[in-house]
């Protein structure tokens, strides 16, 4: 199958790859072994860079989104970043989706309730590692968490997160990052404001209530605000 090599769809960038074709290509993605940090990390980062280089393919994954109801219910829209979410297998270890990175941006450190790994189309994150030595609870101390790895992470980079590894990432506007993650390890994720130590939780859509899924659902205007932006940035 043609698709198996996104370097022939980069050649000719009109060419367009049909919804069934893209749909087959990911039926035939390996499983992930997330127990396997390092394994996770080489199968995802071929995954993520054979999707994100290939725009044919990424703009049929996406465009499918519209008419993929179970998709499209899992778009959302946070204060940082949105996300569209392209790929759903969690028999596979496989969720995929488009992290996009608002205008405005805090650092907040915190963790996720999954491991990930995260391919970088456009912009760059600022990213930082800490290490704390006390509890992540509503009683954390902001002063005591310490960074221990910083650098800049330009497109084109990849990074692969444990889910309980504390980091921040600040990214430049409409900074675009392909992301695969695992299953859900843990029903919620810790945060802390850097700047007043505000603490609360990142919970899964499972445990949200009606009213805090209706406010982040993305709305058919910002997803097509969406589509417009990565088109215009050659994303898509």
């Amino acid at each position: 199958m043609a698709l198996m090599n996104p370097a022939t769809d980069l050649l000719d960038e009109e060419r367009a790859v049909s919804e069934a074709d893209a749909v087959a290509f990911m039926d035939s993605l390996p499983a992930v072994r997330w127990d396997d940090l390092e394994s996770a990390a080489e199968v995802t980062e071929r995954i993520a860079r054979r999707i994100g280089d290939s725009r044919p393919l990424l703009r049929a994954l996406v465009d499918r989104v519209r008419r993929t109801p179970e998709l499209r219910e899992k778009c959302e829209c946070h204060s940082l970043d949105d996300k569209i979410v392209i790929w759903d297998a969690p028999e596979k270890g496989l969720r995929i989706r488009l992290r996009l990175a608002n205008t405005d941006q805090y650092e907040r450190v915190h963790n996720h309730r999954f491991s990930f790994t995260a391919y970088i189309l456009h912009g760059a994150y600022q990213h930082t590692l800490y290490a704390t030595d006390q509890p992540l609870d509503e009683t954390a101390d902001v002063t005591r968490f310490w960074p221990y790895f910083v650098r800049e992470e330009p497109a084109g980079h990849s990074i692969t997160l444990h889910h309980e590894q504390l980091h921040t990432t600040i990214t430049e506007p409409e900074t675009i990052s392909l992301m695969i993650q695992s299953p859900a390890q843990k029903r919620r994720a810790f945060i802390i404001r850097k700047d007043d130590g505000h603490v609360w939780w990142r919970q899964g859509a499972a445990d949200e209530s009606a009213e805090r899924r209706a406010e982040v659902r993305m709305s058919d205007e910002r997803f097509e605000h969406w589509i417009t932006r990565l088109k215009a940035i050659g994303v898509l």
